[in-house]
């Protein structure tokens, strides 16, 4: 042990106190954990402190990250770090350490507990409970450890450890150095949360276990990611199934392999659609998307009861596989009648192929209140924290992410508080990402007065952002229309506005805790991390609230975060963050019967060539050294192939590959005559033998347009009622099947 005097006053940099996780050793019955804190132990070292009754407290959010939310107790730092378990097995935890330091006549500031966000931090007083007046160090363990949780395919524990011990009667802080956690596992017993371990089939999910578990690296054999994102389940309400059938077709040629049941199959309870979900998932263990189509009288929201007087309704219940809150699926939801899903169908497609022009998704926009100095995550006011997101997102390449913030913050921040009249333009010239943090309802985010009239008045037709809230009830939409949903129903001259997505809260938000899963999204989406990169917004939104789990594990709020978040919007969207780039794909335009791969060049690596006929996937690989090559079974019908190339911030590649009636076929035997081509009005086809003949025109995606039998020699095909533009024409006689390009003017 080392004493030392602490002098209060000023600050200690974060840097002097740093402190990271090693991994001693890991095997199925023993992983140790080893934690450093680089902590002062010379006398003068330095503390931020507060003022309480005019005495000088030791205030740890002026250094640290995370505190404890005991209300009235001492607010302590303290840290997590989660390890990968074998599936079976009792877990308990012993706890040894080298060395600590003694600061004597220490006083540290209480908690203020775990406050919403309808509170302003700074308007309530400090309380000291029973811990100030008991004769012991809090928070007591130096380490500790909560029930083994699932997450997916992997079975996990959060070790929480806490260097920092303070006894509030003799006023004593020791902070220990190398504090090891060896994690036992007796596999003879029975543990919590038992998993029969299967391969993972998620490259998104492995990235995150790589990412998430510190000893991921000793259990490569606990998951083998394939180069596949995860396929998707739509439950509708039977109402929608049409307005969905151009979504379902675009992602399944994308390589998004989906499959869409309205409620006559799954039930209309909360209780039956979750039992459907999980039924599906162990049939489909590629699960990793689930769109929820309808309001909540049709599909509904689960609630998990009550918190005082509010309603914890959910929506990420349903992608909760395993009885604990970390999700197995990334759920979202298309809400409101039919015009409304049509619009956010729309939407969702144009933003996915054809994304407007221009560099308005590399800006965004960070709308924060003044509050929450000292409290809110990191110790950040609301304005503090959005102002170090926008120098992340500037540090990635964004060309611009606007300050709007309560009160006169300097920098790109306007004098005076912001209002709609400021925030609409921008809007309006187009933003890829907004993030507000601050005060809310449903209707409205308070600071900007920026309200759900707003957000229907915009004209950003093709600029879609995707708006993630940290504020009050954004979300609540089992009871009226929430201002999120209006982000996704709105349109503008009859095109959709709007949002691409937008996540809010049903109930009143905590404080600190999100702010957390909107700094791991910047951290995401500026691709911090080397093995962890997501592009679907599902994926960010939901690995980031992953983490928030993980480092508030021990805040029950967190878990109501978790709860009540509800993403409204296409989780399988790809996130645009750059001016739309282009790729160069090519491949043959005509195969036969009965093939069995086709050879895709590509000018870009990690471009997802997917194949597809009649709306099902058939194949789909990743390019790479300029080349892909896509296998399936033998193809045995004459639809044509569609190929589509997906890659984030790229326009998608959109091909076709026309399949002859049979392999080998006498073209001489056909002798078809089509003119004139190009067609203004009409189109004459004529065959040299008198026969029945199938006339098929397709567009360029494959889909057919236009198909008649004729009888005879001949046939003459009305063209005025189509688009100028290129089409493939398919006539087959006994089986074979003659295409011609025909040019519409």
């Amino acid at each position: 042990m080392k004493k030392s005097v602490l002098l209060l006053g000023a600050m200690l940099s974060v840097g002097a106190m740093s402190q990271n996780y090693n991994m001693i050793s890991s095997a199925d019955e023993l992983i140790v954990v080893n934690h450093e804190l680089n902590a002062p132990t010379a006398a003068g070292a330095l503390y931020m402190t507060t003022l309480i009754e005019s005495q000088e407290y030791v205030d740890f959010s002026k250094t640290y990250t995370i505190l404890s939310m005991k209300e009235g107790a001492p607010s302590m730092p303290y840290f997590t770090e989660s390890v990968l378990l074998p599936g079976e097995g009792n877990v308990t935890l012993e706890v040894t350490y080298d060395s600590y330091t003694e600061y004597d006549n220490v006083q540290i500031s209480p908690s203020k507990g775990s406050l919403k966000r309808n509170v302003e931090p700074s308007t309530v007083n400090y309380s000291f409970g029973e811990e100030y007046s008991t004769d012991a160090f809090y928070p007591g363990n130096l380490a500790e450890i909560k029930d083994p949780f699932i997450l997916r395919n992997t079975r996990g524990i959060t070790i929480k450890t806490n260097p920092f011990q303070y006894n509030p009667v003799t006023k004593v802080l020791r902070v220990y150095n190398n504090i090891r956690s060896s994690v036992i596992i007796n596999p003879e017993e029975l543990g919590i949360n038992e998993l029969s371990l299967r391969p993972e089939t998620s490259s998104i999910y492995s990235n995150i276990y790589e990412n998430f578990y510190l000893n991921s690296a000793a259990y490569p054999f606990k998951y083998t990611p394939v180069e596949e994102e995860g396929s998707m389940l739509i439950i509708t309400d039977n109402n929608y199934e049409d307005e969905m059938a151009s979504f379902v077709e675009w992602k399944n040629q994308s390589g998004v392999k989906t499959e869409m049941v309205n409620t006559d199959a799954t039930g209309t309870t909360d209780t039956d659609i979750k039992s459907y979900i999980e039924d599906y998932y162990d049939a489909n263990p590629d699960l990793l998307f689930v769109l929820l189509v309808g309001d909540h009288n049709k599909i509904p929201a689960h609630t998990y009861g009550w918190a005082g007087s509010e309603q914890l309704w959910s929506d990420s219940y349903y992608g909760q596989m395993t009885g604990d809150y970390y999700p197995e699926l990334f759920v979202g939801r298309f809400s409101g009648a039919s015009t409304h899903i049509e619009t956010q169908v729309e939407r969702t497609l144009e933003y996915e192929k054809n994304p407007a022009a221009g560099n308005w998704m590399a800006k965004a926009i960070g709308l924060a209140s003044n509050e929450g100095a000292g409290y809110g995550d990191d110790g950040e006011a609301d304005w503090q924290h959005a102002r170090n997101i926008r120098a992340k997102l500037l540090a990635f390449g964004y060309d611009e992410v606007f300050e709007f913030y309560d009160g006169s913050q300097g920098g790109a921040d306007a004098s005076g508080n912001p209002n709609a009249a400021m925030i609409s333009p921008e809007v309006n010239d187009g933003i890829g990402l907004f993030n507000y943090t601050g005060h809310g309802a449903e209707d409205v985010c308070v600071t900007g007065n920026f309200h759900s009239d707003d957000i229907n008045d915009a004209t950003n037709n093709g600029k879609y952002p995707f708006v993630v809230s940290v504020a009050c009830n954004n979300g609540s939409f089992t009871s009226g229309t929430c201002i999120s949903e209006v982000w996704l129903r709105a349109t503008n001259a009859g095109s959709p506005s709007g949002a691409i997505a937008a996540s809010g809260s049903t109930i009143l938000m905590a404080w600190a805790e999100p702010m957390q899963v909107q700094d791991e999204m910047a951290e995401l989406i500026s691709e911090s991390y080397a093995t962890n990169r997501k592009s679907t917004i599902g994926g960010l939104f939901f690995n980031s609230m992953i983490s928030m789990l993980e480092d508030y594990s021990s805040s029950g709020t967190a878990i109501e975060v978790m709860q009540t978040w509800v993403l409204f919007g296409d989780p399988s969207a790809l996130f645009r963050t750059q001016e739309t780039q282009e790729m160069v794909v090519s491949h043959s335009s005509h195969e036969d019967l009965g093939i069995t791969s086709l050879d895709v060049a590509c000018d870009v690596d990690n471009v997802n060539i997917a194949v597809s006929q009649d709306g099902v996937l058939l194949g789909e690989g990743l390019s790479s050294g300029g080349s892909v090559t896509i296998t399936f079974d033998a193809i045995t019908s004459t639809s044509p192939l569609i190929v589509i190339g997906t890659k984030q911030n790229y326009k998608p590649y959109d091909g076709v590959v026309w399949i002859a009636g049979n392999v080998g076929i006498d073209e001489e035997k056909i002798e078809l005559n089509v003119f004139p081509n190009p067609a203004d009005d009409i189109v004459n086809i004529n065959w040299n033998e008198s026969t029945s003949a199938t006339i098929m025109l397709r567009d360029l995606s494959g889909k057919v347009i236009y198909n008649e039998v004729s009888s005879g020699t001949n046939t003459v095909l009305n063209t005025s009622e189509f688009a100028s533009g290129i089409y493939m024409l398919d006539v087959n006689i006994n089986g074979e099947s003659t295409i011609t390009k025909l040019v519409i003017r």
